[in-house]
Protein backbone atom coordinates (compact mmCIF):
# COMPACT_ATOMS: atom_id res chain seq x y z
CA UNK A 1 0.00 0.00 0.00
CA UNK A 2 0.93 3.50 -0.59
CA UNK A 3 1.03 7.09 0.74
CA UNK A 4 0.51 9.09 -2.42
CA UNK A 5 -0.47 12.69 -2.63
CA UNK A 6 -3.11 14.51 -5.25
CA UNK A 7 -0.17 14.83 -7.52
CA UNK A 8 0.70 11.83 -7.54
CA UNK A 9 -2.33 10.41 -8.92
CA UNK A 10 -2.43 12.92 -11.26
CA UNK A 11 0.53 12.05 -12.75
CA UNK A 12 -0.23 8.69 -13.11
CA UNK A 13 -3.16 9.72 -14.95
CA UNK A 14 -1.91 11.80 -17.07
CA UNK A 15 0.66 8.60 -18.22
CA UNK A 16 -2.14 5.89 -17.61
CA UNK A 17 -4.16 7.76 -20.28
CA UNK A 18 -1.45 9.09 -22.64
CA UNK A 19 -0.61 5.89 -22.97
CA UNK A 20 -4.19 4.24 -23.15
CA UNK A 21 -5.07 7.33 -25.65
CA UNK A 22 -2.11 6.78 -27.71
CA UNK A 23 -2.72 3.07 -28.48
CA UNK A 24 -6.02 3.95 -30.01
CA UNK A 25 -4.49 6.69 -32.29
CA UNK A 26 -5.57 9.41 -30.32
CA UNK A 27 -3.78 12.10 -28.28
CA UNK A 28 -4.13 13.98 -25.32
CA UNK A 29 -2.64 16.65 -23.15
CA UNK A 30 -0.16 15.69 -20.86
CA UNK A 31 -1.22 17.46 -18.45
CA UNK A 32 -4.44 17.37 -17.27
CA UNK A 33 -5.95 20.35 -15.15
CA UNK A 34 -8.07 20.09 -11.87
CA UNK A 35 -11.38 20.68 -13.68
CA UNK A 36 -10.99 18.58 -16.73
CA UNK A 37 -14.11 16.06 -16.55
CA UNK A 38 -12.62 13.19 -18.26
CA UNK A 39 -15.74 11.78 -19.17
CA UNK A 40 -17.63 15.00 -20.85
CA UNK A 41 -13.91 15.92 -22.06
CA UNK A 42 -14.24 12.41 -24.33
CA UNK A 43 -10.67 11.64 -22.90
CA UNK A 44 -12.55 8.07 -21.61
CA UNK A 45 -16.15 6.46 -21.66
CA UNK A 46 -17.68 4.71 -19.09
CA UNK A 47 -16.00 1.70 -19.49
CA UNK A 48 -12.71 3.53 -19.67
CA UNK A 49 -13.68 4.92 -16.74
CA UNK A 50 -14.15 1.32 -15.12
CA UNK A 51 -10.59 0.61 -16.80
CA UNK A 52 -9.26 3.65 -14.74
CA UNK A 53 -10.66 3.13 -11.02
CA UNK A 54 -8.54 -0.29 -11.82
CA UNK A 55 -5.71 0.98 -13.27
CA UNK A 56 -5.77 3.66 -9.93
CA UNK A 57 -6.19 1.02 -7.50
CA UNK A 58 -3.44 -1.32 -9.01
CA UNK A 59 -0.75 1.51 -8.87
CA UNK A 60 -1.69 2.27 -5.10
CA UNK A 61 -1.85 -1.01 -4.46
CA UNK A 62 -5.46 -1.51 -2.29
CA UNK A 63 -8.89 -1.26 -3.55
CA UNK A 64 -10.64 2.28 -2.72
CA UNK A 65 -14.72 2.60 -1.78
CA UNK A 66 -15.45 4.83 -4.41
CA UNK A 67 -18.85 4.76 -3.06
CA UNK A 68 -18.30 7.58 -0.60
CA UNK A 69 -17.37 9.77 -3.67
CA UNK A 70 -20.00 11.68 -5.38
CA UNK A 71 -20.92 10.59 -8.64
CA UNK A 72 -20.64 13.49 -10.58
CA UNK A 73 -17.06 14.20 -8.89
CA UNK A 74 -15.72 10.99 -10.17
CA UNK A 75 -14.40 11.92 -13.41
CA UNK A 76 -13.21 15.33 -12.35
CA UNK A 77 -9.69 15.06 -12.17
CA UNK A 78 -9.22 17.25 -8.81
CA UNK A 79 -11.63 15.88 -7.08
CA UNK A 80 -10.71 12.45 -8.23
CA UNK A 81 -7.02 12.98 -7.37
CA UNK A 82 -8.04 14.51 -3.97
CA UNK A 83 -10.15 11.49 -2.81
CA UNK A 84 -8.01 9.06 -3.72
CA UNK A 85 -5.20 10.11 -1.46
CA UNK A 86 -6.99 10.95 1.01
CA UNK A 87 -8.20 7.47 1.13
CA UNK A 88 -4.92 5.73 0.74
CA UNK A 89 -4.04 7.88 4.27
CA UNK A 90 -7.31 6.76 6.17
CA UNK A 91 -6.65 2.98 5.84
CA UNK A 92 -2.65 3.39 6.88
Amino acid sequence: MKSVTPEDIRIFLEQHLSGKLGTNGRGTSKVLSEDCDLLLGGIIDSIGLLELIGAIQEFIGQEIDFDALDPEQMTIVGPLCKFVAEQTTKSR
